[in-house]
């Protein structure tokens, strides 16, 4: 069985504030990027859109990506490799995020918000690795 896989994570922008999702595993509370693992033979395009859709009920725009990140799974230890790219809802008019029909029952998503470079770095750092706190400081929206 593979100890690494690869993922990819979405920094979706609205505005100057960007979307979290908060995931409860095994009883830790993690504030991360919408994504998720990229199934074998899709791409990694697809497979954001894909991952995305299915925690937030969100369409995006991939602009670009942006940078990599990585972190061991609470759940099986595995290092996930995650590749980032900034995005956009497809429509910025009416942008409503729907956290309640992700069908991965072991990465419960409590809850979202919109926030500020800022407010994730003070906020939002518990649990997660200094890869992806790296990351958003570099963050240039």
């Amino acid at each position: 069985m593979d100890k690494i896989f690869p993922a990819v994570k979405a920094v979706v922008t609205k505005g100057n504030k960007f979307l979290t999702v908060k995931y409860i595993i095994k009883n830790k509370v993690i504030w991360d990027l919408p994504g998720g693992k990229i199934e074998y033979n899709e791409s990694p395009y697809n497979a954001l859109a894909r991952e995305v859709y299915e925690e937030t009920k969100l369409k995006i725009k991939i602009i670009k990506p942006i940078g990599i990140y990585w972190f061991f799974k609470i759940l099986d230890a595995k290092q996930a490799i995650c590749t980032v790219f900034l995005c956009e809802p497809k429509n910025s008019v009416n942008v409503n995020v729907d956290i309640t029909k992700n069908p991965a029952k072991e990465e419960m998503i409590s809850e979202y918000k919109w926030v500020t470079k800022n407010e994730f770095l003070k906020n939002c750092t518990k649990n997660i690795d200094k890869s992806l706190i790296n990351l958003i400081r570099e963050l240039d929206i």
